[in-house]
């Protein structure tokens, strides 16, 4: 318990760049003052969900940089692509969750994209499954989000250039079945990530959040860390940011103000975002918290009551369904471990055919 106390109020030193800081607030800036000066907060808000591509930019990763947001970028397009088209029938959403979510976890492990991980593809995917839209506006609708994706790329290319990190390659070698070989539990990894987040999507849709996406996206959020007293950690750490934050934005949403006004603050908490992610997860779900609500009220302002009660629920059930779902999966993996230990599930025959060609 004292660990996981610990863990829940560490603050992380890691060797950041303000660079990196000033990037991100240059890019959803130009999305929002984008939406603002055209009349059309569908920019800001489907934007938004493209700039998530920055956030993956890592100084750590060094010649890898461009290739890193490249291909993160052609999966946020893609998942919030099928995330629409899922509308169409309400049977789809859930198999298409479960579908992103094996693909992008397979994907984003197997080429280690890590931190944060595959939570986005599942974000945008999760937000596109939630309205439906009509086939004919699907088009539009990629577009901002492609919008905001070219913007972090070039963006990212920018900071790069500032910071001298060395020449990027953008080589790929797909090679897919040998990265399997060398981490075969990816795949089993990936499937009951798929499952977890299929079911969760069901629940949202059973507690009448459909047109939310929050009960997934915690799931699958809660579910980005690697030891179980990393996701239990998360868990509290959310559950606690979200708390905190929903008192502070019932104060700040009450307060009348234009929607330059509110774009301000959002441009200011999403910097602030990246700041604390990395330092404190639960320093950084409070103004996560703040900044989504004030983005989704810019163009609606009357709805934040609405706003209040369902991302507290989400959030909630979401993390709640993500810790039951990896302590199972911990202790699936210790029963079958010690099942093949114990009872020598494998087939002996096959084992001894091998050594004796060896």
């Amino acid at each position: 318990m004292q660990e996981l106390f610990r863990s829940i109020v560490h603050y992380n030193r890691p060797n950041d760049s303000k660079m990196r800081l000033i990037s991100a607030g240059i890019c959803i800036l130009v999305v929002n003052i984008t939406g603002y000066l055209l009349n059309n907060y569908t920019i800001n808000a489907l934007g938004s969900l493209g700039v998530f591509t920055f956030l993956h930019y890592s100084p750590a990763e060094k010649n890898r940089i461009m290739k890193r947001l490249v291909f993160v970028g052609i999966c946020i397009i893609i998942s919030h692509l099928l995330g629409m088209i899922s509308t169409l029938s309400i049977w789809l959403p859930p198999l298409m969750i479960g579908f992103i979510a094996f693909t992008s976890r397979l994907l984003f492990r197997l080429f280690k994209i890590d931190k944060p991980g595959d939570i986005f593809a599942i974000l945008v995917a999760a937000v596109g499954s939630t309205n439906p839209i009509p086939l004919k506006e699907i088009p539009t609708m990629s577009l901002y989000v492609i919008f905001g994706v070219v913007l972090s790329i070039i963006m990212g290319y920018i900071t790069l250039k500032v910071e001298g990190m060395p020449k990027q390659s953008l080589g790929f070698n797909p090679n897919i079945r040998s990265r399997i070989e060398n981490d075969p539990r990816v795949m089993v990894d990936s499937f009951y990530y798929a499952g977890a987040l299929f079911f969760a999507s069901y629940i949202n849709i059973a507690l009448g959040m459909d047109s939310y996406s929050w009960v997934v996206v915690s799931c699958s959020a809660i579910l980005q860390g690697n030891t179980l007293l990393q996701i239990l950690s998360r868990n509290f750490q959310r559950i606690i940011g979200t708390i905190g934050g929903l008192l502070t934005a019932v104060l700040l949403l009450s307060i009348p103000m234009s929607a330059l006004t509110k774009i301000t603050i959002v441009v200011i908490f999403y910097m602030i975002v990246e700041y604390y992610m990395p330092r404190n997860y639960s320093i950084g779900i409070f103004f996560v918290t703040n900044m989504v609500l004030l983005q989704m009220t810019i163009s609606a302002p009357h709805i934040w009551p609405e706003l209040l009660k369902a991302r507290l629920l989400g959030i909630v059930v979401g993390s709640v369904l993500g810790v039951l779902a990896a302590w199972l999966q911990y202790q699936f993996y210790h029963f079958y471990s010690q099942a093949v230990i114990n009872e020598r599930t494998y087939d002996e025959d096959l084992f001894s055919y091998e050594d004796e060609e060896n």
